[in-house]
């Protein structure tokens, strides 16, 4: 019997039948510590897993940040309770943590807005552990400001959304329906009047759209007594697209 042995060979000479897969865009950030980077005009910063299995596929956070946390440091967006919270809770429930940071005289509903959107999409495109069906959006304040307009600009990026004493400026709510939003507003809010949060959830309800509403015996300052509690981050992520 003759055995046949078959050799590829390439113009730079023999070439490999098999080969490594390349490493992921991002894979630098998965180093279980914040790592920073930067987007368009924003720069951000991303927690996620050192060791994790390349068949994993984890959730993706977004939070956005309130005025007081503007600028360029990359630093400040983090040191807050919300970031805190899913870091505090990454062994519990592991996922990837994105924190954008604009800078002063920016806002979420702007350019800045547009380059969360642009890095959201590359990156769920360049990681292949990142769940495009679980990807969770949260902002206080201005930041809840700009979870309304992300949502409203990309819905079907977006399987959850907690909004936290911010306020919408959306004029049809229609296309909402399969983002599954959580309202936190205090009912003392001096900052953003708490009508606003009552307003978007009554424009909800007449369009159908379940929703859950909370308003909080408290002012503006709500986020540790929202994400200080478990029960908050079971349900986000609970949450999937279909």
């Amino acid at each position: 019997m003759t055995k046949t042995l078959i050799i590829l060979i390439s113009l730079a000479g023999i070439a490999p039948l098999f080969s490594e897969p390349k490493p992921d865009k991002y894979s630098r950030f998965f180093a279980g510590r914040w790592v920073g980077g930067t987007h368009g005009n924003i720069v951000y910063k991303i927690h996620a897993p050192a060791r994790i299995s390349p068949s994993a596929s984890l959730p993706v956070v977004v939070y956005l940040h309130g005025s007081a946390k503007c600028g360029t440091d990359n630093v400040k967006q983090t040191k807050v309770a919300v970031p805190a919270s899913f870091v505090a809770n990454m062994a519990k429930r592991p996922c990837i943590l994105i924190a954008p940071q604009c800078n002063h005289g920016q806002a979420w509903m702007t350019q800045s807005g547009e380059s969360v959107l642009s890095l959201l999409e590359d990156f769920l495109e360049n990681t292949r552990v990142a769940d495009p069906k679980r990807v969770y959006l949260t902002g206080f304040s201005l930041g809840g400001y700009g979870v309304w307009h992300l949502i409203d600009r990309r819905p079907e990026l977006f399987a959850a959304a907690v909004p936290l004493a911010g306020a919408a400026n959306i004029s049809d709510v229609s296309h909402l329906k399969d983002v599954s939003i959580w309202i936190f507003h205090g009912r003392r809010d001096k900052s953003v009047k708490v009508q606003r949060a009552r307003d978007i959830s009554s424009a909800l309800k007449k369009k159908g759209i379940s929703h859950k509403y909370s308003e909080l015996p408290a002012g503006h300052l709500i986020t540790s007594k929202v994400f200080n509690e478990d029960e908050i981050h079971e349900w986000i992520f609970r949450q999937r697209r279909k």
